[in-house]
């Protein structure tokens, strides 16, 4: 739930021709605040958060669970096009993963170091050995795979990681008023509208998820 601001009801107390003037500033700032939902209204707390511009921002995790990902292919195809034989291959194929932050249905929105631990900070820990995660770290999964082309086709992996997603909210602490109010809570109260998508790791460190292989005619 977001938070009403007093400052809208005076405003419609304001002359027609002062409101005229205020119109045009309004508008040419409503774009100002990065925060995905929330304009001139409320506090660009997602930018607050990452340049240390707030008291203090807690993640409240409200939803969590571990899922298997979408496949991405890994590497470059092996191509058997023109071959009369089978071709055998033996390659190592490699891929990185790191989290991935949504905020109110929207992606793209910078994280720094510091407010990933804030995110990290509100997720509750794992009940399982196997499934470990650390948000903001960049994840990589290798193995060396061996197979073989038939004649006038090509083949590729793809890998899907095993992802532990949180959905939660935001809560912004300012040591004077912003936008007439210390407290804010984003995207509401309660709300699931941040979302962290993280990979889970074995315990030695590596990714965990499924490799899968598939062969094609060229």
């Amino acid at each position: 739930m977001k938070i009403l601001k007093s400052g809208r009801r005076r405003m419609a107390m304001l002359t027609p021709a002062l409101a005229l003037v205020l119109i045009p500033f309004s508008a040419g700032t409503a774009n100002a605040n990065t925060t995905p939902g929330w304009g001139d209204g409320e506090p660009d707390v997602i930018w607050d958060c990452n340049h240390d511009n707030a008291d203090s921002c807690q993640y409240h995790e409200v939803n969590a669970w571990t899922e298997l990902g979408k496949r991405r292919q890994v590497g470059n195809p092996v191509y058997n096009c023109a071959g009369s034989a089978p071709q055998g291959f033996d390659l190592t194929y490699k891929t990185d993963r790191t989290t991935e932050y949504s905020f109110e249905q929207t992606t793209g929105v910078e994280v720094t170091a510091g407010f990933s631990d804030v995110l990290q900070g509100g997720m509750s820990a794992s009940s399982s050995q196997s499934e470990t995660w650390k948000v903001g770290t960049t994840t990589s999964a290798s193995t060396t795979l061996k197979g073989t082309i038939p004649p006038g086709e090509a083949g590729g992996y793809w890998f899907a990681p095993y992802e532990r997603n949180s959905q939660g909210w935001l809560e912004v602490h300012y040591g004077e008023r912003k936008n007439g109010h210390y407290f804010w809570y984003y995207p509401g109260q309660g709300s699931t509208g941040v979302k962290i998508k993280t990979p889970v790791t074995w315990p030695d460190g590596t990714m965990k998820g499924k490799w899968y292989w598939a062969t094609w005619k060229c």
